[in-house]
């Protein structure tokens, strides 16, 4: 298991690897991606994104469960669960739009915080990775507004 102070650069790098928007950068550019990212612990119950804050940074989970709700007037809430390697906040930072859900701790969680500016540095470096983000969201079929 992961917890505070037990993952290494080289533990960041192979789990940016395979989380799919970052899964074609050199190992230098995933470098630079964990040195510049924050690794960050959350008790089980604690939100980590609240539905209509600003959106000033994205997720990768490392280890943990999280729920992801989206509540719209007259509707009951959407919810959908994700775990570990799931990347997400990235509707906010990549559309200027404040966040699309709130999500909740099911578990410790341990996620790397990945702040906007970082990002977009990534992104000006590197083009297609902002490519590969849309498609995640594409693919992943949200259709919030």
């Amino acid at each position: 298991r992961y917890g505070r102070g037990l993952v290494s650069i080289k533990d960041e790098i192979s789990i940016l690897r395979g989380v799919a928007p970052f899964s074609t950068l050199d190992n230098k550019r995933l470098k630079l991606l964990a040195f510049m990212s924050t690794l960050v612990d959350y008790n089980t119950g604690a939100t980590v994104v609240k539905q209509g804050d600003a959106g000033d940074s994205v997720y990768v989970l490392i280890d943990g469960r999280v729920e992801a709700s989206i509540s719209r007037p007259g509707e009951a809430p959407l919810v959908c669960e994700m775990g570990e390697h799931a990347f997400f906040g990235e509707i906010a930072v990549m559309r200027g739009r404040v966040r699309a859900a709130t999500v909740t701790a099911k578990t410790h969680l341990v996620v790397l915080k990945i702040s906007r500016n970082v990002l977009q540095e990534m992104i000006d470096a590197e083009p297609e990775l902002g490519r590969r983000i849309e498609q995640h969201i594409e693919k992943a079929g949200y259709t919030f507004s």
